[in-house]
């Protein structure tokens, strides 16, 4: 099933706790802390491939995450990092994060191309991991850091080297079937082709994708019959061949709406390089195909190719000509860069930030600091993985975050906002008390 568009939820793994432990050996009275650090939890990771030119997979599972990173051990042993979760989309994929309004966080558009969407949270610190001059036995570790998680929306475009497009029965199919390995449903009635078809095809010993979409019709762009449906998946190619039946009562004018219906859905696609080919010129004779080439040329200035996809009269010619056209490297499509950053970048793209275990210092400016009725509110990125990673059930691990608070400079700022000893600081569904700078 053809599947090009899904919504899905993807969750990095959750950093392994550190452990809370001291040596205890024979013939060492008095052992010290040798608690290990947890290990980092799963990344989720996007991978374009071209063994798959659809979504289905993710259509119906909506969740998708990463492993857990496991606790440390005692005798300073870290533990295992959790594994990252890679998630196979066809090339072509747009990802776009929700979270985000809907930016595009990236485009995969070669085969092997990844994407880092969701960094698996830091292991916690194990007590070795907090000894000084003034602290030589803690008995208090960090829990480890939750993953990242978004709400993605993955859209597929394909990415083809040629687009066949037309009317409806024009012989698209039948021409896709006869130049590569592509097998078309095929009927003699209109819309037969439901989905996009994808075909590899040799031509000078070069590879070239071609891609036929469900035919078009006027208004297609507005949402009439199928091919507007599939019109985004024509817009990466590079170079357009438009079809038209040489036995239909108004060639002409049936070129015009289909290249209205182009420009009117995207003016990029409309600017694409094209060739006119009429079609099934085993059904005519030489003296009509004359004449509506000398009339097609008159109108629009170029000469179209005539060839018969039942007989394959004029098809090697034409595929020639379309090869010649196409440069023997991919044009560079615009794609997103591997990581969101923040929500002021001026590009579509964004980069993830990582934010790491929050032992150095950072700048108090970077804290949000709120007077509420009853206590102070104090929110930040490095501020809130801080708290995350503190043991709230332990004393140690609290007057540890006090020193940390202090430290960073915040307990100063807040005395100089006004807050009085006793009053209460809370991040976010936990508090403590303000004792003073």
């Amino acid at each position: 099933m053809f599947v090009d568009e899904a919504q899905i939820t993807v969750q990095a793994g959750k950093g392994g706790d550190g452990c809370t432990h001291f040596r205890r050996e024979k013939y060492i009275p008095k052992g010290g802390p040798d608690g290990g650090n947890g290990g980092r939890g799963g990344n989720v990771i996007f991978e374009a491939v071209n063994n798959t030119s659809t979504l289905y997979d993710y259509r119906h599972q909506p969740l998708f995450r990463a492993e857990n990173g496991r606790p440390g051990h005692k005798k300073n042993m870290t533990g295992r990092g959790g594994e990252d979760l890679i998630l196979r989309v066809p090339v072509g994929t747009q990802i776009r994060i929700e979270n985000a309004g809907g930016k595009l966080l990236s485009d995969l558009l070669t085969e092997g191309q990844q994407l880092v969407v969701a960094i698996g949270g830091e292991g916690g610190k194990g007590n070795a991991g907090f000894v000084s001059s003034v602290r030589q036995a803690p008995d208090f570790s960090e829990k480890g850091d939750i993953g990242q998680e978004f709400s993605l929306h993955l859209e597929l475009k394909l990415v083809a080297d040629v687009a066949l497009v037309g009317y409806p029965s024009v012989g698209k199919s039948t021409l896709i079937s006869v130049i590569s390995n592509a097998k078309p449903k095929i009927a003699e009635y209109h819309f037969t082709t439901l989905i996009p078809n994808l075909g590899v095809v040799e031509v000078e010993g070069r590879e070239l994708i071609f891609v036929d979409v469900p035919g078009l019709i006027e208004g297609a762009s507005d949402g009439k019959g199928l091919g507007h449906t599939f019109l985004k998946h024509i817009e990466r190619a590079q170079y357009v061949v438009h079809m038209i039946d040489i036995m239909s009562n108004t060639p002409l004018k049936d070129f015009e709406i289909i290249q209205a219906e182009l420009k009117k859905f995207s003016p990029k696609l409309a600017e694409t390089p094209f060739l006119p080919v009429f079609t099934k010129i085993d059904t005519t004779d030489d003296e009509l195909e004359t004449f509506l080439c000398d009339e097609f040329e008159a109108k629009f200035g170029i000469r179209p190719f005539l060839i018969s996809a039942a007989t394959h009269e004029g098809v090697q010619g034409m595929l020639n000509f379309v090869a010649s056209k196409i440069p023997e490297e991919r044009a560079v499509l615009e794609s997103g860069e591997d990581l969101w950053e923040d929500d002021e970048a001026d590009a579509d793209v964004d980069k993830v930030v990582q934010f790491r275990p929050a032992e150095g210092r950072v700048d108090p400016r970077k804290v949000i600091i709120k007077k509420e009725e009853h206590w102070w509110d104090l929110t930040g990125d490095r501020l809130d993985q801080l708290v995350r990673k503190t043991d709230w059930t332990n004393d140690h691990a609290i007057q540890r975050l006090y020193d940390v608070l202090q430290k960073w400079g915040l307990l100063k700022r807040l005395e100089r906002l006004g807050a009085i000893p006793g009053e209460q600081m809370r991040f976010g569904e936990n508090f403590l008390e303000y004792r003073g700078s």
